[in-house]
């Protein structure tokens, strides 16, 4: 468990500034490796399946042979390019998925050679 109430070295309270807990240190390179080992698939002929939510079936895209990539709009930068294209009032998680798609920003998307977005909600269903 992690104490909440604990301090940083230089005696700066947890509250004035997010500490990353020590577990989280060994996922730095993660992102970073996951594209060199995706990257090195593809060279061998292994197609990279981006997929949003947990609700696409990864075994089927296991089965085909593919390596799946979960794909989700992480941030609010890429909206604004999702909203030349898509109404305003459409969900933040949309918008920053498409943005990202949008404006070549994410990896991941780059990576991909299929995107499945499946019909989760209303928006989904509608507008992309």
């Amino acid at each position: 468990m992690i104490d909440v109430n604990c301090t940083v070295n230089d005696g700066e309270k947890r509250s004035d500034r997010v500490l990353k807990p020590a577990l989280l240190e060994n996922f730095g390179s993660l992102r970073e490796e996951n594209m060199v080992a995706m990257r090195c698939a593809q060279e061998k002929g292994t197609r990279v399946v981006g997929i949003f939510c947990a609700y696409c079936p990864r075994e089927l895209v296991l089965a085909a042979g593919a390596i799946p990539v979960s794909l989700c709009g992480t941030q609010e930068a890429p909206i604004a390019a999702a909203e030349r294209d898509l109404p305003c009032n459409l969900c933040p998680l949309i918008k920053s998925s498409y943005g990202f798609a949008l404006t070549e920003q994410c990896p991941f998307f780059l990576l991909s050679d299929l995107v499945i977005g499946e019909t989760t909600c209303d928006g989904k269903k509608k507008n992309v």
